[in-house]
């Protein structure tokens, strides 16, 4: 293979690194979103069905009534333990972030610093930036459906969206 096909096949790759952060950065800000939402819900479910309870127990409405009460408030407490929507939310967030940092080092690498780079100093990047991408994949929450669909969505409506910089040279 030449030089200039290797070269070729650097750009290729960094701009799937591009794409796939682009995606990824996208869908957990999306999750995180959903689960920080969630997290608002469960709690506010909670505080109000734990105030019935607590004004029914000391109200003349029936026993039974209060115990039911109670078991609900026990219920949705239950569920935001269980689900942990605040860690959730905090580990989407951080993912999100970790990806997009890495599209916009390759998109500088890419557009700027491969410029006046050898082809193993660019090889040498390419791997460094795939390596980053792949830890950051294993140390990540998995994307909800949810989130990736409201993810691509976005980037579907964002197509357009370009830099003032980049407009200015077209």
């Amino acid at each position: 293979m030449s030089e200039d096909e290797t070269l070729e096949n650097i750009k290729k790759e960094i701009k799937r690194i591009m794409e796939d952060t682009e995606y990824s950065y996208k869908g957990h800000l999306e999750s995180a979103t959903y689960w920080r939402y969630g997290n608002y819900v469960l709690m506010i479910i909670s505080f109000v069905i734990t105030c019935i309870s607590l004004s029914i127990t000391y109200g003349d409405i029936g026993k039974l009534s209060s115990i039911c009460i109670s078991a609900l408030s026990g219920f949705f407490m239950m569920l935001l333990i269980f689900l942990n929507t605040q860690e959730k939310y905090i580990s989407h967030y951080k993912s999100g972030n970790k990806y997009l940092k890495l599209r916009n080092k390759a998109r500088i690498f890419l557009e700027v610093e491969s410029r006046n780079m050898s082809l193993e100093q660019q090889m040498e990047s390419l791997k460094k930036l795939n390596s980053k991408r792949n830890k950051i994949n294993k140390h990540s929450l998995p994307i909800a459906s949810m989130g990736y669909k409201g993810g691509k969505k976005q980037i579907e409506i964002d197509k357009n969206t370009q830099y003032q910089v980049d407009k200015e040279q077209e």
